[in-house]
């Protein structure tokens, strides 16, 4: 039993209640005491996950992968499949370790092992055409290097909580660090915390987004009750018990009908669905989606990048003026502005966009311009993309007309 009682338990407590913050903490401690506790790495896994906190989500997978006294969790694979999708290095030898853990015996054994396979085949052809030095420019790590990484709670438990709090003020009262000390006091289950974070929620001289992720925070604490954020002149009473509007992490649910009317007209652009098909179902948001339209859907392939732009604009307006939120109705009209957000980033950078021009309706724009509005250095961003493209382009140019020495110059 550890000294703080069933901490374990505490901590998946915490996690059915969707506090994150709380629970992570909960199983990291659990985690000094018993380095092998399956609940404990589990559990801290998937609160970090939760969080949107993929750097240390990455560092506590590759800590359970090499800690030698853990346990299989099959769980943990597609946590790792997900986290490490673009590093076949890590993965690989993530999946080797795990599968020489005790437990590891499943059924299915062999396609983890012929994933494994896959991996290190896939990571020694990049070797050899790119070389491992770029490759770990470019972020492919080993997994003792990940594991190696220090994470938020490193230094968190490693503290005093006196020591947290008031490093926690100074982050708070920097704008540049606001968001971070937000972001980890919703770790520290301590009274102190949640007075810092109400401040934040009232306090009009913090940027908008910021007053929105402390409201965030406080759940993610633990709190429940009623909590005041001071938006645009105004107080606003949410409940934390089941916040109105929504409040999370992720994209809220009201735009899934939208981003799925997204894809959906991307699939007609190239032909993968009739302009009938989509007709039938791309003004009525209430429509569910069949199940061969959502397998063209998956079938469209759209960029992950420009996915995730329209997933970042959505958020950041909703972070600017929740709790003043638009109510999402038109998904035809909502999906649009989506679109010409992704076109116009990807001719921007540089990423192909083979669907044409999307429909541009009044509505449309205007749910364009709201979007922007949480954004207003989109455009800038994309410009100073665009500019270091060229700029490197230029450099390999430059590099390939540079005239071979002549052979004695090379022999000086």
């Amino acid at each position: 039993m550890s000294q703080f009682g069933d901490i374990g338990g505490l901590g998946r407590h915490y996690l059915q209640a969707e506090s994150y913050g709380a629970a992570a903490f909960c199983f990291y401690r659990l985690l000094h005491e018993e380095s092998g506790s399956a609940n404990g790495w589990n559990g801290l896994v998937l609160s970090l996950s939760l969080m949107r906190k993929e750097n240390d989500s990455q560092t506590a997978l590759a800590r359970y992968g090499l800690q030698p006294n853990s346990v299989f969790d099959q769980d943990l694979i597609s946590f790792a499949l997900m986290i490490w999708q673009h590093d076949p290095r890590a993965l690989s030898q993530w999946m080797r370790a795990v599968l020489a853990k005790e437990g590891s015996n499943v059924e299915n054994r062999h396609v983890f092992e012929q994933i494994a396979e896959e991996l290190e085949q896939a990571y020694a052809g990049l070797l050899q055409q790119h070389g491992e030095e770029a490759l770990t420019n470019q972020g492919m790590l080993s997994l003792t290097d990940y594991a190696s990484r220090r994470m938020e709670l490193d230094w968190l438990v490693s503290e005093s909580f006196d020591n947290v709090i008031e490093q926690g003020k100074k982050w708070l009262e920097d704008p540049e660090s606001a968001l971070y000390g937000v972001r980890l006091l919703c770790m520290l289950p301590d009274p102190r915390s949640e007075k810092l974070l109400r401040r934040v929620c009232r306090n009009e001289d913090i940027d908008a987004k910021v007053r929105t992720h402390a409201v965030l925070a406080l759940r993610w604490l633990g709190v429940r009750g009623n909590a005041r954020i001071s938006k645009f002149g105004e107080s606003f009473v949410i409940n934390l018990d089941n916040p109105e509007p929504e409040l999370s992490i992720s994209v809220p649910a009201a735009y899934r009908p939208a981003l799925d009317r997204m894809k959906l007209w991307c699939a007609k652009q190239i032909g993968l669905v009739d302009p009938v098909d989509y007709e039938a179902v791309a003004t009525a948001d209430e429509v569910e989606l069949s199940e061969e339209l959502k397998n063209k859907m998956s079938e469209t392939d759209v960029a992950p990048i420009l996915q995730e732009v329209a997933h970042m604009l959505i958020r950041s307006a909703y972070d600017q003026y929740y709790p003043l939120v638009p109510t999402v109705t038109g998904a035809r009209d909502w999906a649009a502005a989506m679109l010409w957000l992704m076109k116009d980033y990807a001719e921007g950078v540089g990423v192909e966009w083979p669907y044409g021009n999307p429909e541009l309706t009044e509505m449309a724009q205007r749910h364009r311009n709201w979007l922007l509005s949480g954004s207003p250095d989109f455009y800038d961003s994309i410009e100073a993309a665009k500019q270091a493209r060229i700029a490197q382009a230029q450099a390999q140019m430059q590099a390939q007309e540079q005239p071979e020495p002549e052979p004695e110059q090379a022999n000086q």
